[in-house]
């Protein structure tokens, strides 16, 4: 019994130990979302994630077939919804994915897809916690939205995912003012009016030329 104390004392030590020299790494290092998640924080955070979902979703599996249809409607709301951070092929390597700390996983590696069907629901339902990661989900019985389901189905079929996909889902993602306004330049084109100088409604300087007395 003694010895059980000491081994676990010993233990409880060590874990302080590291913990207070993972600390002053930290301060010295700073708190920039530029780099990499230590291991430590991985681990804290893989086995956090693990133990937050509850066993009822953990069971879950996707009700819904993997039918060309419902990965069709998983990528569309996936490129609208999704893309911004984890990259049309769910890579992760976008401007705000790059940013974010932890970045976020590449979704076709065994990381995620080793995921139950239902882990995958939960996470996307409710976000994860100390990440970018928000919660899409609202408050509906226990695996009812159909959309998340569909966003399952769509990362399993990531691994897999063919060039014209991703050359569609480019069409699909989310467009700024300038996207729009440049489309609309080349509809006039090719209806054969004149493209405008200034598609993207940019102000520019204009200078006025003074004659030199």
């Amino acid at each position: 019994m003694k010895k059980s104390r000491r081994i676990a004392s010993w233990a409880l030590f060590a874990i302080v130990i590291v913990a207070v020299g993972y600390g002053i790494a930290l301060t010295r290092q700073g708190f920039s979302a530029r780099g990499r998640p230590s291991l430590i924080e991985k681990f804290a955070a893989t086995t956090a994630r693990k133990m937050a979902v509850p066993s009822d979703y953990r069971k879950l599996r996707n009700p819904f077939s993997g039918s060309p249809e419902n990965i069709q409607a998983g990528m569309e709301h996936f490129s609208d919804h999704c893309a911004t951070c984890h990259a049309n092929d769910g890579g992760g390597d976008t401007f705000f994915g790059k940013g974010l700390y932890p970045k976020p996983p590449d979704m076709r590696t065994a990381e995620t897809q080793n995921k139950s069907d239902g882990e995958l629901y939960y996470t996307i339902e409710n976000g994860v916690r100390l990440s970018g990661m928000p919660a899409f989900g609202e408050e509906h019985s226990v695996g009812a939205d159909a959309e998340t389901w569909h966003l399952v189905l769509f990362i399993r079929h990531l691994p897999q995912i063919k060039s014209e996909e991703l050359d569609e889902m480019k069409g699909l993602n989310p467009k700024t003012d300038v996207d729009r306004a440049e489309e609309e330049q080349e509809k006039e084109f090719l209806k054969g009016g004149e493209p405008s100088e200034n598609p993207a409604g940019k102000t520019h300087e204009h200078k006025v030329k003074r004659e030199t007395p």
